[in-house]
């Protein structure tokens, strides 16, 4: 989303929900919260979907003119309590409401508000159904506490007047459970070396696995809370199945790297052999079919793009090679990644095909310094719009 454009939202998020001391033309007479009607959250594949009704109707812009807020608030891991609150906001364009998300500070108050990409539709003027990924607001995967939450900004309590709503009453839990993918269906172009320039994301990438090097390499990942795509060898797969599926199972991406890394560029029945064996021995390993295709030694050409498209891939490459491969030196790796990393950047890495313990050296500091420049990280399906299959 463009900087312009989020800050719009932004905006406009505080206007509704009247957080942080935002400011108004709310109506001259102290107004109610939104009474609540019905209200319900439940999973589906990897998405959350919260859908509501209300009393009376109501608009994004209703909200934010008479200083009420509509939230759903989300507690999660019990012994160290962390919440979001996840509100309806008026667009940037005008159109659907919006959502936004905060944490809640210990003062109970949110913290900075961010836009939250979501599928949000009105099937009438009382009620809202919006469908977002937990995990682009922090929410993990795990049991969490929730409660859909109206209040109004100039509220006065008092005379049988509450400022606060909220449904179900208390709170209920929701047992979110890490999603399954069973497959992927390609969207965008057939060939890509980067995402969108507009989004402060980078996707780490690694080549040639499963190896000795990944289990190690996937270790950093989970400690540092950061998913990556992992592109195995067809050969390689069944060797390697559990580190396949701990990589799904860690909300990783798998993709297609060939059956026996050959050369591929000129497509055809070799590169269509290599490819379709190497996604039948991902699929028996771990149950899912991969829709991203790199090409071994970035030996691709025209045809061969053809090729993976009509089997249904994605052919990925990348905008940043740190020549991790040639053994450079930790230092060298990390100077290299941090050094060319844009917007939307894709990073080839190894974590197989030969020693990779520079690789693994240098990756705790390619993620912090990354993060500290303000990076968020996301899988190549999460780049190319990708959908997945969940069971």
């Amino acid at each position: 989303m463009p900087l312009r454009r989020v800050v719009a939202v932004v905006l406009l998020a505080l206007v509704a929900s009247g957080a942080r001391g935002a400011t108004g033309s709310a109506s001259s007479t102290p107004l109610a919260p939104l009474q609540l009607h019905a209200s319900r959250l439940r999973q589906d594949g990897a998405a959350l979907v919260w859908s509501l009704a209300t009393a009376r109707p109501w608009t994004s812009d209703s909200l934010a003119r008479d200083g009420r807020s509509l939230c759903l608030r989300l507690a999660y891991r019990a012994g160290d309590r962390q919440q979001r609150d996840v509100c309806v906001a008026r667009s940037a364009s005008g159109a659907a409401p919006a959502l936004v998300y905060a944490r809640v500070l210990r003062s109970g108050g949110d913290g900075p508000l961010h836009p939250l990409s979501a599928r949000v539709r009105r099937p009438d003027d009382r009620s809202f159904v919006a469908r977002f990924d937990p995990a682009r607001a922090g929410i993990p995967y795990a049991p969490v506490r929730w409660r859909t939450r109206s209040s109004a900004r100039d509220c006065t309590a008092g005379a049988g007047l509450s400022c606060s709503a909220e449904l179900p009453p208390g709170g209920a839990v929701l047992r979110l459970r890490a999603p399954t993918p069973i497959g992927c269906t390609p969207a965008g172009p057939a060939y890509v070396t980067n995402g969108s320039r507009s989004r402060r994301v980078v996707a780490l990438t690694f080549d040639d696995g499963p190896w000795s090097t990944t289990a190690a390499v996937l270790k950093v990942l989970e400690r540092e809370r950061v998913h990556a795509t992992f592109f195995l060898i067809g050969r390689q797969v069944a060797g390697g199945a559990a580190l396949a599926r701990r990589e799904l199972a860690d909300g990783d991406m798998i993709g297609d790297h060939t059956w026996s890394h050959a050369d591929v560029a000129a497509g055809g029945s070799f590169a269509a052999g290599q490819i379709s064996s190497t996604a039948n021995a991902i699929q028996r390993a771990t149950g899912f079919r991969p829709c991203l295709f790199r090409a071994p030694y970035g030996a691709v050409g025209a045809s061969l793009i053809r090729t993976a498209r009509g089997l249904g891939f994605t052919t990925v490459q990348w905008d940043v090679d740190p020549r991790d491969w040639s053994l450079p030196g930790s230092a060298a790796i990390y100077a290299n990644v941090v050094g060319h990393v844009r917007d939307g950047s894709i990073v080839l890495m190894h974590d197989g095909g030969g020693p990779r313990g520079q690789t693994l050296a240098a990756l705790p500091g390619i993620i912090r310094t990354l993060r500290a420049r303000g990076f968020g990280f996301v899988t190549v399906d999460q780049l190319t719009g990708a959908t997945l299959r969940y069971a």
